[in-house]
């Protein structure tokens, strides 16, 4: 089943699938802890995400495949914790219901702060952050049916760049195809110093196109494009999720 959403449904879903052949169920909860959903508006429930695998584990289901990001802003090791602990828990249950630890993958994505979005004005986490991250989940899990995927770091960082650019960034996209890149969205197409090369050579600062983080009043790249929800609304998101985070670091 592909990705599905995680609500108090989820429990009967299972069920309801009556006798369609079935092995692997799909989740997207994002985050694992509860302070980090309200900052990213993800009405999730670890309860429901739980009895959900439960149900599925009974009616014939045999793995599960969990979507996590790394890297938001505000982020603790907690949080990094907390995606071990509950890809463990599940697999886990699978062993309360069949006998044997179920195989469940914690697929992380690293965290690209994008444009017309309230995160815009963050900035990125570095190559060496998401390398710790990544480093640590697998220091920290213990049971050997999870197994954690964390996404390529160069990838999500050439991501940042093109959909953080100005107009430099066409140009940077040009170079990188006239000096052959093809097909890069499949890894093994990928060659990352193609595309940084042609970066520098259009003059785009990464450390500022991607790192920096903007404040509220400045004015934006992308700022003449209109979309549906205008930067009023942006602004107002971010600030919220601004308190939230002073929330949860005077909570730490």
């Amino acid at each position: 089943m592909p990705s599905l959403r995680v609500n108090d449904q989820l429990r009967t879903l299972p069920e309801l699938l009556g006798s369609t052949r079935r092995k692997s169920l799909t989740l997207a909860p994002e985050v694992a802890r509860d302070d980090m959903r309200q900052q990213i508006r993800k009405k999730i429930k670890n309860s429901d995400l739980i009895e959900g695998c439960r149900a599925a584990f009974q009616n014939g289901f045999e793995s599960v495949k969990l979507y996590f990001m790394c890297g938001l802003p505000g982020e603790r090791p907690v949080d990094l914790d907390g995606i071990v602990d509950l890809a463990e828990t599940i697999s886990t249950v699978g062993k309360e219901v069949n006998g044997r630890y179920a195989r469940v993958t914690a697929s992380v994505s690293n965290f690209v702060p994008k444009s017309h979005t309230p995160y815009q004005w963050n900035g990125m986490q570095s190559r060496e952050y998401f390398r710790w991250a990544h480093d640590y989940l697998w220091k920290r899990r213990k049971i050997r049916s999870v197994n954690i995927k964390c996404h390529d770091i160069e990838t999500s960082l050439l991501e940042g760049v093109i959909s953080r650019g100005d107009r430099r960034t066409g140009k940077a996209i040009r170079l990188a195809w006239e000096r052959g890149a093809r097909m890069d969205g499949w890894t093994e197409h990928l060659d990352a110093e193609r595309w940084w090369q042609a970066i520098e050579d259009a003059g785009i600062d990464v450390d500022q196109q991607v790192h920096q983080k903007y404040e509220m009043m400045d004015k934006l790249p992308w700022d003449h494009v209109n979309v549906k929800f205008g930067r009023t609304y942006l602004e107002k998101e971010q600030s919220r999720a601004t308190i939230q985070l002073t929330d949860m670091a005077n909570a730490t």
